[in-house]
């Protein structure tokens, strides 16, 4: 090494240590931690709305909001999702970071009628029903209910066998709806069943069961 730079080294290597250092401040180093409370992005049943004394309000945030009470009492659920049952008109949230929302409700008794299935798309015993437009990703089997559902369990079958599906229930003003989208595409010239059990926000269950047929191969 050419002695006139070994002088350098001295000097260089703090400056480079402190360089490193502000360059790896600079690119962030240890996150800091998100203190912005989570947003409310809705209710079901909506605010404002009659609801049934002892129904259940489903609570749905942007993000996991921590811990979250209504009127001083913890709620229930994970993630996005909290649940809490409804016994006052007025109910004050509070959840972490501090973050806060009032929900009213126009209150009446409470709901001991079970839901009612008014439609379904394929009609129950439908025959030559095109299985192309269920396949499709936006597609699905849907039963339409007289009122919200909180729970379902619902499975599609063909005969004795269970085919895999994805049942949802729909969200704001398809709260009253569950699709069932079918993991695996259906078949032509094939009986396939929905059957199970929804249950509204007050607890009340009803049993489902709806079958359809399948067009010809062409």
């Amino acid at each position: 090494m050419n002695k006139s730079l070994r002088w350098l080294f001295p000097i260089a290597a703090p400056i480079l240590a402190i360089s490193m250092t502000a360059f790896l401040a600079a690119c962030g180093g240890d996150d800091e931690p998100d203190n912005t409370p989570a947003v409310l992005e809705s209710s079901t049943p909506a605010d404002g709305a009659t609801a049934a004394e002892g129904s259940t309000v489903t609570l749905r945030f942007d993000k996991d909001p921590g811990t979250v009470t209504v009127n001083g009492n913890a709620t229930e659920g994970s993630g996005r999702n909290r649940t809490f049952t409804l016994m006052q008109a007025t109910n004050n949230i509070a959840w972490d970071n501090g973050g806060t929302a009032t929900l009213t409700f126009t209150l009446t008794a409470p709901d001991e009628t079970a839901p009612m299935l008014v439609s379904s798309d394929p009609d129950d015993g439908e025959t030559g029903v095109d299985p192309a437009p269920i396949n499709d990703p936006d597609g699905g089997i849907t039963l339409t209910f007289d009122e919200v559902i909180s729970k379902q369990d619902l499975v599609l079958s063909r005969g004795d066998t269970e085919v895999g599906s994805f049942p949802s229930i729909g969200e704001g003003d398809e709260a009253n709806t569950v699709t069932l989208k079918p993991q695996d595409p259906l078949v032509n010239e094939t009986t396939y069943m929905v059957s199970g059990s929804v249950e509204d926000a007050s607890g009340n269950s009803a049993d489902v069961s709806i079958s359809f047929t399948t067009k010809a191969k062409e």
